[in-house]
């Protein structure tokens, strides 16, 4: 007798809210909003992220490459007014290029991948970095 009145409970929950689903669905379908309710939204699109002023180019290394050595020399071009700094696990250097733009940083390597991060800062603060990883390994491939 008592399970018989648990399952009608539950039975009947279950009637009540697909009853009360029902209403609602049909209460909705028929409403109708004014045409003075009725907002208009303007979506502005995103504008683009202004690029930096400021160019960098690495001419060696290039990106993925495997030396043998334990030492390396960067070399690359950016504005001459510019400021380089050179981020890796091993070395953090701060150099100033000629005034050509040309730039050349020797830095350390330590056994395995490299990862170098090398960050020109123009005069009025523009910003441009790359990355460029670089393997050191003694073995014969």
């Amino acid at each position: 007798m008592k399970t018989e009145r648990v399952v009608l409970a539950v039975i009947a929950v279950i009637f009540g809210l697909a009853v009360a689903g029902v209403a609602f669905f049909i209460y909705q379908s028929t409403k109708v909003v004014p045409d003075n309710k009725i907002q208009t939204i303007k979506a502005t699109p995103p504008t683009p992220t202004p690029s930096s002023s400021i160019s960098l180019t690495i001419d060696s290394p290039s990106d993925e490459s495997v030396t043998d050595k334990r030492s390396i020399s960067i070399t690359g071009k950016t504005a001459a007014d510019a400021t380089i700094v050179l981020n890796s696990s091993t070395d953090d250097q701060v150099v100033t290029p000629a005034s050509t733009g040309a730039y050349s940083i020797s830095t350390s390597l330590s056994d395995g991948a490299n990862i170098i991060t090398i960050t020109a800062i123009a005069a009025n603060g523009d910003e441009t970095t790359k990355t460029i990883t670089v393997t050191s390994s003694t073995e014969d491939f």
